[in-house]
């Protein structure tokens, strides 16, 4: 009991206050903090100090005079309010007189003598400290919903909002990253927090719920390291928001392209310009994605630059990723015209093909749109295209291209 409190003594111009010329009592400064789980033992810590002269005032004021034998008690309140004064005289006709209140609002200090008869005590569920350990107890949910309903709303995102959420992933710059860990990192944390004490304040519930006597608690040194946490991932995310890293060379143009590619011309099209666009990522949770495009652009998927003439070639840091990857870029480009092939050591292979009649300038041959998907283990290429040629007699080339992607990654990694 004694390891909680602390004694200090004050100087008079400091709460605490010296005899004077018109005999006022000398009053002393003692903080000690009242227990929930042991008031029992605050009583005793009192009584002790009575019998050294100290004899308690108000809160943590002490009058100094002559030792004295008492006792004292508490009683959990029943209000925010002081008893009223049929409680008073009921205590006074048991020997108690009333003191004060603690300083947490929690309990009634009572002042007797030794043969002073301690009160019956009233069912612990209609005491002050219960109620407002219920109400404590309900407000300990509120940070735990609220990020319960962010992560709601992210995964609706992702998968709502996005339209091709698993190559947005995959696609992600470091400062997306950051921030979206960071997101992740902050809701677990906030729907964890204050979890233990929580536990400990269903207990201390159920057993006040059934009067049974409960041993003080170990404190909860995590509870603020986790809040802390929790703000700290929450600011950062945050501020991520309006500040983005350029991490990447992202869609530099190049009049050859560096990285393997079949053309426009190659497939008996024309070029729709003397430059090709070309994107090399190195993404934190994407792994490996190369790019290589032709203009004129055909739109914009996400914060992704889709060109008319296009090859994506993917290689997940997650392997596991590849064929939800394809699945995705499957259904989303070729909808319903999809057809499966099988090619020699390819374990998915799909290609569709649209045509859209020029209706704008009816001399010009119709537009034609084809797709073309591959997947070997945790590696996807993606090939889409305006040039009339069909692709099923370019797989050989496509082959070819997919192996210099997967030797390129090899020798990269072996570097």
């Amino acid at each position: 009991m004694d390891e909680n409190l602390r004694e200090t003594t004050e100087l008079p111009g400091s709460g605490g206050t010296a005899p004077n010329e018109e005999n006022e009592p000398e009053t002393k400064s003692i903080r000690f903090v009242p227990s929930a789980y042991d008031p029992r033992g605050i009583e005793q810590w009192l009584s002790e100090r009575a019998a050294e002269g100290k004899l308690l005032l108000r809160y943590d004021d002490f009058v100094i005079g002559e030792p004295r034998d008492c006792r004292y008690h508490l009683e959990p309140a029943a209000d925010d309010d002081d008893p009223d004064e049929l409680l008073r005289e009921k205590r006074a006709r048991l020997g108690w007189e009333y003191v004060c209140r603690t300083k947490d609002g929690i309990f009634y200090i009572w002042r007797g003598e030794k043969t002073a008869h301690v009160p019956t005590p009233k069912d612990c569920t209609d005491s002050y400290g219960y109620r407002r350990l219920c109400k404590k107890l309900r407000r300990s949910y509120f940070l735990p919903m609220f990020f319960l309903v962010v992560d709601i709303w992210l995964v609706y995102f992702l998968f709502s909002v996005l339209s091709l959420p698993v190559m947005s992933f995959l696609t992600m710059e470091k400062s997306e990253v950051i921030q979206f860990v960071s997101i992740i990192l902050g809701s677990i944390l906030g729907i964890l927090s204050e979890a233990k004490e929580r536990n400990e304040m269903w207990t201390l519930k159920r057993a006040m719920e059934a009067c049974e006597r409960v041993e003080k608690m170990p404190r909860n040194r995590w509870a603020k390291a986790n809040r802390a946490l929790t703000i700290i991932a929450g600011v950062l995310a945050l501020t991520l928001i309006f500040w983005r890293v350029n991490d990447t060379a992202y869609g530099d143009s190049y009049d050859e392209p560096p990285l393997p590619y079949i053309g426009t011309e190659m497939l008996g099209g024309e070029r729709g310009s003397d430059w090709y666009g070309v994107r090399d990522l190195s993404t934190p949770l994407g792994g490996h994605v190369y790019s290589v495009g032709e203009t004129p652009y055909a739109g914009t998927i996400d914060t992704w630059m889709q060109y008319s003439t296009e090859l994506d070639f993917y290689a997940p840091r997650i392997s596991a990723l590849a064929k939800p990857l394809t699945h995705e870029l499957r259904d989303y480009f070729m909808e319903d015209g999809a057809q499966t092939f099988s090619i020699d050591g390819f374990d998915e292979a799909y290609y569709a093909e649209f045509i859209k009649p020029n209706t704008r300038l009816p001399n010009e041959p119709d537009e034609v749109h084809q797709f073309l998907i591959l997947r070997r283990g945790g590696e996807v290429l993606y090939f889409r295209t305006k040039a009339p040629d069909s692709l099923r007699e370019h797989l050989d080339e496509f082959a070819d291209i997919f192996d210099q992607y997967s030797d390129c990654l090899l020798y990269t990694s072996d570097a």
